[in-house]
């Protein structure tokens, strides 16, 4: 049998991929020179103070953060002392101003049986030339400050 004049499955098929023509490569002289044994060690030193560097900058700064983080707890615990002092301090002067307030004040010193003061009660006392008022001691005060006198003197002349 010949070939068909006509083939139905041609449509059908695909070409197959040409492979690409790659590019001729020259190899010129030179490049990346080579480093001597002694600027091997300088690179290399360079590059680990420079990784050193580096670990040394993220733990200070992870250090800093953490440091922040800890502050910044501290100040929040002593803003809520605050807020909790100030309120006793409020509910106290609250008391002290119901207290102290003059009805309040006359309810308790009526209760209590208490008057104000009469200015017959009043007594002033003129002081002489010393300026100054000595209240009679009892006589136990004048007795012991005797014997305490006494001994200081006593123990003053054995020494």
């Amino acid at each position: 049998m010949g070939q068909p004049a006509y083939d139905r499955n041609a449509a059908r098929r695909r070409r197959a991929p040409q492979p690409q023509r790659k590019a001729t490569l020259r190899v010129a002289k030179g490049g990346k020179r080579r480093l001597n044994p002694l600027q091997a060690a300088v690179h290399n030193a360079m590059n680990l103070v420079a990784a050193a560097l580096l670990v040394g900058f993220a733990i200070s700064l992870l250090w800093s953060e953490a440091q922040l983080v800890e502050l910044n707890d501290q100040i929040q615990a002593t803003k809520a002392q605050l807020v909790s002092e100030q309120s006793q301090y409020t509910y106290y002067n609250s008391t002290l101003n119901s207290k102290t307030n003059i009805a309040s004040v006359e309810e308790t010193a009526g209760r209590l049986g208490l008057m104000k003061v009469d200015p017959s009660q009043i007594t002033y006392i003129r002081l002489g030339e010393s300026g100054a008022l000595v209240r009679r001691e009892s006589t136990v005060r004048q007795w012991t400050d005797f014997l305490y006198t006494g001994a200081v003197n006593i123990l003053g002349t054995v020494r």
